[in-house]
């Protein structure tokens, strides 16, 4: 895949910093979406985020 430019672009799948979906631990809701960097986190990204459904900060793992 060639850009306008003529550079050439890496893929949507080979993607390094490829959207992702945060899931609340205890109720499974998915309520964020957020980039992260594959180099420098390959394993799952766990954050504390606030979980409106719950009403309080709880964590949330990658989804997939």
């Amino acid at each position: 895949m060639v850009s306008r430019a003529g550079c050439p672009v890496a893929s949507k799948s080979a993607d390094i910093r490829p959207k992702i979906t945060l899931a609340c631990v205890d109720c499974k809701e998915r309520n964020y979406i957020t980039k992260k960097n594959r180099r420098n986190n390959p394993d799952r990204v766990e954050l504390a985020k606030f979980c409106p459904r719950c009403g309080k900060h709880t964590a949330h793992r990658e989804t997939r």
